[in-house]
């Protein structure tokens, strides 16, 4: 059993629990979570207009049950629900302030899979089958900053897939697997504004869309030198249509020098999303388009790692490149469309170093070029670099101190808040974050938590608010 709570601030609690055990042929886990916090403005007080705290809560629970029913036959059962409550800004920058727009959010996963071996252990197979229920609605009645206008709307969306999975162990070294995909999502929504100029309403009626996939992949091991896979998938979607889509990944280790040579290719395909082909619009403008292709794209990377100090430090490098059809987009005067061509590539360096016992590094950074190809402009939110690096140590036999850098390079955005919406640039930030915590004993483990230290003013989306410096002290029990 592990009990934990915690208070930091900004008026936030985070408190949780959990169970776990086994009894014959039986294994169970159940967990409890409760947080609050009283926020900052989502709309950034950076800007006039906007001083009211947004709050927001969460109640999750998760439950596991695993039955072995003997002959190599196992029954797994998972559910999750979550409760969360929280409010909401009309838009970010400047007076996007609103004191009572709430939002409520139900989610409901439950999943069963049943696994068994056969052929002598040769043939595993899986089948599970999982259903998603999501809820979410909001109210934002008159106030005194908008006296004539309200907003009240809900949407709902239910998902159900069946996976099929079959693992065929040909050899110690060659794993076959072969399955089927079968997912049906079904989505409704209701929307109504009232002015001083009257009633907007606008209703997204019961759509529903499927998609099946059949995928093969074959993976193989040589000597512990030479490691591939090789997978093939087809998919069929009600609304987008079909796409054959290919992955290829070998890898190959000199075993004298340790290096590691890497490589992967292949192609990829994702269907609009039920909100994207059909949400309703508002009177601000539209935003689903039925009209919207799937996302296509093709990438390929290729590096290496190199281990060094005696195995105790490595670093890696890698290149990648990756080319997109049909990319989904948002504007605010169309909705949802399709950007014709976009291109991301760049290169990624990590190091990972244990000096000596107890410490550990971990680094890495990335340059990334992110570009629609048809108005030859970057791509929304995609930053040109982006560093990061963390320190942690174990010292004084309970003590251990962890320490994280992170850096965001500045990228483009757009103001919403503006007519008609401009193009703005996002300055870059570095978040600076630590953790130290003493293991009183062997159950007892206190903590305290440090965020943002330097309390950088950021923002990740134009106009909406992040925290500054936080803290956050706890206790762990573990019994």
């Amino acid at each position: 059993m592990t009990l934990a709570s915690s208070a930091a601030s900004y008026g936030t609690f985070i408190n949780r629990g959990g169970i776990s055990g086994s009894a014959k042929n039986v294994t169970y886990s159940f967990g409890l979570q409760y947080s609050a916090t009283q926020g900052v403005s989502a709309a950034s007080s950076a800007y006039p207009g906007n001083s009211e705290n947004d709050n927001w809560r969460n109640l999750s629970l998760s439950g596991r049950l695993g039955i072995s029913l003997g002959n190599a036959v196992e029954v797994d059962l998972t559910a999750r629900s979550t409760l969360a409550k929280a409010d909401l800004d009309n838009f970010g920058g400047p007076y996007g302030d609103d004191p009572n727009n709430i939002q409520d959010y139900k989610h409901v996963l439950l999943r069963g899979q049943i696994r068994g071996l056969f052929l002598s252990n040769r043939w595993e197979q899986k089948l599970a089958v999982s259903l998603v229920d999501s809820r979410r609605s909001h109210d934002n009645p008159t106030d005194q900053t908008h006296p004539f206008d309200s907003e009240k709307g809900r949407f709902e969306s239910r998902s159900v897939k069946l996976d099929w999975q079959n693992n065929f162990f040909i050899h110690p070294a060659n794993t076959l697997t072969v399955g089927v995909e079968h997912e049906q999502e079904e989505g409704e929504s209701e929307y109504l504004m009232t002015g001083q100029w009257g009633s907007y309403a606008s209703d997204f009626p019961l759509q529903k869309a499927r998609l099946t996939g059949i995928y093969v992949q074959d993976y193989v091991r040589w000597a512990d030198r030479l490691f591939a896979s090789a997978g093939l998938r087809y998919d069929h979607h009600s609304q987008a249509g079909e796409a054959l889509t290919f992955r290829v990944a070998p890898a190959y280790i000199f075993k004298a020098a340790g290096t590691k040579l890497k490589a992967s290719l292949g192609t990829g395909f994702k269907a609009p999303s039920l909100y994207q082909l059909y949400a309703p619009g508002t009177y601000f403008g539209p935003i689903g388009n039925s009209d919207l292709k799937p996302e296509k794209s093709l990438g390929w990377d290729i590096g290496f790692e190199q281990p060094f100090l005696g195995q105790r430090a490595r670093l890696g490098i890698t290149y990648f490149h990756n080319q997109f059809e049909n990319l989904i987009s948002y504007d605010s005067a169309r909705g949802y469309i399709n950007i014709g061509k976009a291109e991301a590539k760049g290169v990624e360096v990590e190091l990972e170093a244990r000096p000596s016992e107890g410490i550990s590094l971990n680094a890495a950074y990335t340059r990334l070029e992110a570009r629609d190809k048809v108005q030859e402009t970057d791509l929304l939110r995609r930053p040109k670099q982006t560093i990061c690096a963390a320190l942690s140590y174990a010292f004084i036999d309970k003590w251990n101190l962890s320490v994280s850098l992170n850096y965001t390079g500045k990228r483009k955005d757009i103001d919403y808040s503006a007519w008609p919406a401009r193009e703005v640039v996002l300055p870059g930030y570095s978040l600076l974050n630590g953790i130290i915590s003493f293991d009183l004993n062997a159950n007892i483990e206190l903590f305290v938590r440090l965020d943002n230290i330097l309390n950088a003013r950021y923002e990740m989306i134009y106009g909406y608010g992040a925290l500054g410096f936080s803290a956050q002290a706890g206790v762990k029990l573990s019994l």
